[in-house]
This record gives structure tokens, C-alpha cells and sequence, in this order.
């Protein structure tokens, strides 16, 4: 971290989530610790002292103008996902004396979400709707575009960033706890392909890390303006843990470490081919059985997920940011694993 960038006031909106209360966290960790406000629909859990906390609705403009005029933060984490269309920075921000806006966006912003994306980089453009095949990333990119779009390098504009992860996980987060649930299930001893496709994964702790970096980079440009080759304002970064790993390796470790260990003699290996007519098959019958209301657990995207092989290089934001993984892929696992196992102890 940039020790001499002091953050003197924060707003982590969505404070309240698995993301953002880490960063809420994190910041008052730093010393001094800044002054931190969240905004977040249900402010009761993941509650700490000495932050201020605002329930706020984000798709409702005069809540969050209200609510902004009250906080007057230096520096904004937005870890939560609106409707992109209802970002209007320039009215939220510029007025009120924000210096810096730290966006959460996704590295599936640059990937189609079929195709297999091999050390895909920050020279990648944004993917949108037909090209892209989800309507989550497609939403995150119009946000991850608005959100740069509206850097501002005049005197006394908001700084803006883009930080863009792959395969969130940790503790007690619900990436980490579908596959201990499958694993506790015996699913996993069902694989879909042939299992040696690499994914990258992003450790939240580690995320929290670049998030700060982020913030700090855009206060020090206001005071020393970058390089051209070193700007982070008006710039995504892609983020993960820089250590590639095949997707079904990564479920079952999860699952290890929770103590639902699945054997590799066990495995038994289901083709793609035959995963997607199961899951639309699946898609179908809950459909139709619920009348529409709701949605089966085995889907296509979900067997597409787990058959491609998507990796990053995250060399940008080693550079510009110095981000470094602190916390290894491996350990990661353990910890996000063993979160569940001791959680199933205190029950017991």
C-alpha cells in the first residue's frame, strides 16, 4: 500500500455485502483510519463500529443525492450492481467534492462468456449484447464504460477506475459455498469435460488489496499527474491471483478443505455435449413445473462455465497499481473451505 496517499474520508457502497464490507474493513485498518460511510439496501448485517451506514436504494436518485450530501466522501468504493443506466456520475459526484470513484466491474466485461479466452489482457475491448452472451456482463460493461467515461482530469474532477475481477472468492461468500455444497452432495464426483480447462479466480482479500491500491493511485494523480504509460485514471484493470488453475481442481478443493473430499477413483466423466442437454433438459421441467417462477440449479451457463478455459494477464495492474497477490491461491482455498467446515462445527 501507498502509506504516504492517505484516504481521509470513504463510501463503500454496497458496505454491507461479501465484497464491500471487507473493504470497509480493510480502510479501517489503514492508519489513520479514514472516516467510512456505507450505503447499502439492508444496512443490519455485517455491521462495524465507527461507520456510518445509510439505507439506500442506488436505482433511486433522490436517496442517493440526499444521502451523498450528507457524506461528502473523498474517495468512493462501488461494489454493488445497479442498473448501469442509472450511474449518473456527474450529478452524484462532481459537485460534491468526490476525488476518486473505484468501480467493481468484472473480467468477463472482455469475454463473450462461451468461447474460450486464453491470457486475454487490458487491450481487450469491452464485449456487448448480441456478442455477448449474458446479460450480467453485458450490464457490467455498459456500467465499467459510463464509470470511465466519466473521469474528469480538470481541477478539483473525480478520478475514476475500473477494477475488474475473475472468479470472486472467500469465506463464507457463495462462490465458495456452491461447490462445498455440491462437494458435501457428492456431486462433484460428476465432471463435466475433460477437466484440464484453466480458470482464473480472484481471492477477495486480495481484491480488497487493489481496490485500495486504486484509490490511492487516483489521490496521488491529483497531486503529481502520471505518465501516459502509468495512468490509472480513465483505465480498467483486470485482477486475479495470477495463478491459473483447472475450473473441476478448483471445485474439488473447495470442497477438500470444507471436509467433503471427493475422490479422484471416483470421478466419473460426464462430455459437455451431454452436460448442456441435461441442464437444458433440467432448464425446462423446473419451468414448466413452477409455472415459470423459478430457475433449475443445473443450467447452461453454469456446465459452459465449468468446460472453458478462461485466463488473464494481469501485468497492467502489477504495473500501474503494484498489485500483488498478498494471499496464494492455495491458501485461499483452505481458508474460503475451512470457513464452512468451522461454521458446520458451531452448529453441531
Amino acid at each position: 500500500m501507498d502509506t504516504t496517499q492517505r484516504i481521509v474520508s470513504a463510501l463503500v457502497i454496497g458496505g454491507c455485502g461479501s465484497l464491500g464490507h471487507r473493504v470497509v474493513e480493510r480502510l479501517l485498518k489503514l492508519e489513520p483510519p479514514p472516516q467510512v460511510s456505507v450505503f447499502d439496501l439492508n444496512t443490519t448485517q455485517n455491521r462495524l463500529p465507527s461507520v456510518e451506514y445509510y439505507d439506500v436504494d442506488i436505482s433511486d436518485r433522490y436517496q442517493v443525492y440526499s444521502a451523498l450530501s450528507k457524506v461528502r466522501p473523498q474517495v468512493i468504493f462501488h461494489t454493488a450492481s445497479p442498473p448501469p443506466g442509472l450511474l449518473d456520475l456527474p450529478l452524484y459526484m462532481k459537485e460534491l467534492g468526490t476525488k476518486a470513484f473505484v468501480y467493481t466491474s468484472s473480467a468477463s466485461v472482455v469475454h463473450d462468456s462461451v468461447s474460450d479466452l486464453i491470457e486475454g489482457d487490458d487491450s481487450l475491448p469491452l464485449v456487448y449484447l448480441p456478442v455477448q452472451q449474458e446479460i450480467y456482463s453485458h450490464s457490467k460493461a455498459v456500467a465499467d464504460q459510463l464509470v470511465l467515461d466519466s473521469n474528469s482530469t480538470t481541477e478539483g474532477g473525480m478520478l475514476t477506475t475500473s477494477i475488474r475481477p475473475s472468479g470472486i472468492f472467500g469465506e463464507n461468500d457463495a462462490t465458495a459455498k456452491g461447490f462445498v455444497d455440491t462437494a458435501a452432495a457428492g456431486k462433484l464426483k460428476f465432471q463435466i469435460g475433460n477437466g484440464n480447462n484453466l480458470f482464473d479466480w480472484t481471492y477477495n482479500e486480495n481484491l480488497v488489496d487493489a481496490h485500495i491500491l486504486a484509490a490511492q493511485a487516483l489521490l496521488k494523480s491529483h497531486i503529481e499527474p502520471p505518465s501516459a504509460d502509468m495512468r490509472v485514471a480513465g483505465e480498467g484493470f483486470l485482477i486475479s491471483n495470477d495463478e491459473h488453475m483447472p475450473f473441476w481442481e478448483f471445485a474439488r478443493a473447495i470442497g477438500d478443505a470444507a471436509g467433503h473430499p471427493t475422490r479422484k477413483e471416483d470421478v466419473r466423466v460426464i462430455p459437455k455435449i451431454v452436460g448442456l442437454a441435461m441442464a437444458t433438459i433440467a432448464e425446462w421441467v423446473v419451468w414448466i413445473t413452477s409455472f415459470g417462477r423459478k430457475k433449475s440449479r443445473m443450467n447452461r451457463i453454469g456446465i459452459r462455465y465449468s468446460c472453458m478455459t478462461r485466463t488473464y494477464r494481469i501485468d497492467k495492474a502489477k504495473r500501474r497499481l503494484g498489485y500483488k497477490p498478498r494471499v496464494s491461491l492455495r491458501e485461499a482455498i483452505q481458508r474460503a473451505g475451512k470457513s464452512f467446515s468451522n461454521e458446520l462445527k458451531k452448529t453441531k
